[in-house]
């Protein structure tokens, strides 16, 4: 009987060890009837191992991984393969410091409960090592990772367990726990070291995509001031020859040559219209240059794109924030409606400043069903990893001025409305 609660107490301890670990990466977002019944399905897989002690290990081994990655992709949305990584680098670290501590421990004490010490101080050390590497350790932001990188830093974890489970053999024979131990402690360092690098790299692919967002921004921009250095020079110069150019019309009336006034007429007022063809005219470089830009690639797709932009010109937000709001905004739209029938191909803008707060709010009409998270956020039906990122990058914008963003959508149509909070 105590051996019995002393199994299920480490297999409960362990299964709050594995929330823990999850809880590092953000509170878990899934159904809790699936996320409390996936850990009691675990919790007695974790009974019937323990109890049964399976000569085995490494099957024992697989399966653990198997249930973070299942618990793992029930929390969160990060890619699939961050959670295969991120599982198999905490049940290698977790084998190696297990063969360390009960190699340690039999190197004072001998008996058949010295296994079961050996796991419950096991326990205590991840659960203390979860604890100080989430209050000291860098905050990860989530962005995948090309799959050959992925592939080569994939490669140390399983070879670490594979090193630990021939050193562990070869000490059955030999009795070499001193060596075992040195082992598993450089295992320990390897991986964790690996885990760092995946880390730097997964923040190194973010920081990548957010300098192809200032290189568009910049882009933008310089295209927007070229397009106004132009009209404005097209304009001095009609300016300047309008005098002439209004008494060579007034000849031609007093001549009565009115078909030839008319095309002079014509001529004057497409000169006039010339890049002239923008939407948006706030003032502000960043946000005209983006709303522009997109409306020239809306008519390329036949959409009609309609904006109202009521902000001064100095606005408190920085322009790259702008372009990572509208850029994804809009470019889910334009897919979104690149998918319909011609004549129901619009889009609906709307930028106003109300008292501090500056409201974007974007419509579009969608075909389709859209399928959505438990915590309100919606899936993408893309496929691939670099997928899904867009509301994401979004909801980051916004959470940097305290914003709010709200997903309101019918069978028809669908919407953002977004909230700054500007100083």
């Amino acid at each position: 009987m105590l051996l019995f609660l002393t199994n299920l107490l480490l297999a409960l301890s362990m299964v709050h060890i594995i929330c823990t670990y999850i809880a590092l990466f953000g509170k878990p977002q899934c159904r809790l009837n699936f996320w409390y019944g996936t850990q009691g399905i675990y919790l007695c897989y974790l009974w019937m191992v323990t109890s049964a002690e399976s000569p085995y290990p490494l099957v024992t081994l697989v399966g653990n991984i198997l249930f973070l990655i299942l618990l793992y992709r029930l929390a969160h949305r990060d890619s699939f393969k961050t959670c295969v990584f991120r599982s198999l680098i905490f049940f290698t670290v977790y084998m190696a410091v297990e063969v360390a501590v009960n190699c340690t421990i039999l190197l004072v004490l001998q008996g058949e409960d010295v296994f079961l010490m050996g796991d419950a101080v096991c326990q205590i050390v991840m659960y203390l090592g979860i604890q100080i590497y989430g209050r000291i350790g860098p905050k990860k932001e989530e962005m995948p990772i090309p799959l050959r990188y992925w592939l080569e830093l994939f490669i140390f974890p399983v070879v670490s367990v594979w090193i630990i489970y021939d050193t562990y053999i070869r000490s059955q024979t030999d009795g070499s726990n001193i060596a075992l131990i040195l082992v598993t402690f450089l295992m320990i360092l390897l991986n964790f070291a690996v885990y760092d690098v995946y880390g730097r790299m997964a923040s190194y692919a973010l920081a990548g995509k957010q300098t192809a967002v200032y290189a568009q921004t910049i882009e933008l921009c310089d295209r927007q001031a070229k397009e106004r250095e132009a009209a404005y020079r097209q304009t001095r110069m009609l300016r300047h020859d309008l005098n002439d150019r209004l008494v060579a019309l007034g000849a031609l009336l007093e001549q009565g040559q009115y078909d030839d006034a008319r095309q002079e007429i014509d001529e004057m007022l497409y000169e006039n219209s010339l890049h002239r063809d923008e939407i948006s005219h706030s003032g502000n470089l960043a946000l005209d240059a983006l709303i522009n830009y997109k409306h020239s690639v809306a008519k390329t797709v036949n959409a009609d794109l309609s904006c109202v932009v009521e902000v001064p010109a100095d606005l408190p937000v920085d322009g790259t924030d702008l372009c990572v709001i509208l850029g994804n905004l809009l470019d889910n739209a334009l897919e979104a409606v690149a998918l319909l029938p011609k004549e129901e191909r619009w889009i609906k803008l709307e930028i106003r400043l109300e008292k501090g707060l500056l409201r974007i709010l974007a419509e579009n009409p969608y075909k389709g069903k859209l399928e959505q998270r438990y915590d309100g956020t919606l899936k993408s039906r893309k496929p691939g990893d670099g997928h899904g990122f867009g509301l994401l990058s979004v909801q980051r914008a916004v959470d940097k001025y305290n914003g709010e963003l709200c997903l309101p959508y019918d069978d028809m149509v669908f919407r953002v409305c977004i909230t700054l909070y500007l100083p």
